[in-house]
Formats: structure tokens, C-alpha cells, sequence
């Protein structure tokens, strides 16, 4: 009878033990998914923060003729700041950015702030008037700390009006 309850209580130690075993990998999982969680939230809110939106009348976009300069207007209507440095921008299929653009933000400032317009002036050569173009703007937003983070985009069809 000692033997059988010697035995018992060995079972019942080793159940106790895979028990906690698999309690912790479980604990461990929900621990991973609950980060992991966090970190898409995060992503997610900075992701609403940062919107900007093309105002240029679609059907008057300025451009310049001799130089192929095209001029867009770019507002941010999000929450939080956008970064000018990482705007690139599209007509055409012309694709522009960072030294190749010229960014200002109407107004003056260096911070571009909800409610702020930057005009971007970059060169797409050969548009025509009368003629539906695609194109586009996208930046990254900013965090408080000055992190990018998150991104916003928008696209175009417009048509031109030469100079």
C-alpha cells in the first residue's frame, strides 16, 4: 500500500509539473500576441495621424512650360506633423524626390503642422494641355519625438495649365 501511494504521489508531481510547463508557454504566447498587439496599434495610430490630401484644382495644375516645372499643393489635414524631407511626388510617371523637389511651406516655418499647405515644385517634361495625367504625393508622419513614423498618400488625375 506505501508503494501505491508513493507511486500516486509521483504521478501527481509530474502532472504538476507539465501543468506549470504549459501554463508558462501558454503565458509566454499570450504575452508575444499581446505585444505584438501594441506594436500594430501603434503603427495604426500613427498611421490615422499622418494624412495629407493633393489641393490643386485638378483641372488647372500650374506648369511651366520651358523648364517642365509642375507645381502641386499639398495639405495636411491629419493630427499630427508630416515630415517635408521624405515627400516624394509623381506625374506622369515622373517620379520625384528629396534633392530633386523644391519644398516650401506656405507661410514660412519649418514644422508642417495640421492645417499647413507646402507647395512642391519638380520637373516632369513634355505635359501637354488638354491631356488627363496621373499622379501622386506621399510623406511619412512624425511623432512628437521627431521619429518618422506612419505614412500618407494621395493621388491625382489632373490636367495642366501651361505657362
Amino acid at each position: 500500500m506505501a508503494g501505491t501511494a508513493v507511486s500516486e504521489m509521483i504521478f501527481f508531481i509530474a502532472a504538476l509539473l507539465i501543468a506549470a510547463t504549459v501554463a508558462s508557454v501558454f503565458i509566454t504566447i499570450a504575452d508575444d500576441l499581446s505585444s505584438d498587439l501594441e506594436d500594430e496599434a501603434e503603427r495604426m495610430r500613427q498611421e490615422v495621424r499622418s494624412h495629407l490630401v493633393m489641393i490643386n484644382d485638378p483641372g488647372n495644375v500650374p506648369y511651366e512650360n520651358s523648364t517642365g516645372n509642375v507645381t502641386f499643393y499639398l495639405m495636411n489635414v491629419g493630427i499630427g506633423d508630416l515630415s517635408m524631407d521624405d515627400i516624394v511626388v509623381s506625374a506622369n510617371g515622373t517620379t520625384s524626390g528629396g534633392s530633386s523637389i523644391a519644398v516650401r511651406l506656405i507661410g514660412g516655418g519649418a514644422i508642417w503642422s495640421p492645417g499647413g499647405v507646402v507647395e512642391v515644385n519638380f520637373t516632369s517634361s513634355g505635359l501637354v494641355e488638354e491631356v488627363d495625367y496621373h499622379g501622386f504625393a506621399s510623406t511619412a508622419g512624425v511623432t512628437s519625438g521627431g521619429k518618422i513614423s506612419g505614412h500618407s498618400q494621395d493621388i491625382i488625375i489632373f490636367r495642366i495649365r501651361g505657362r
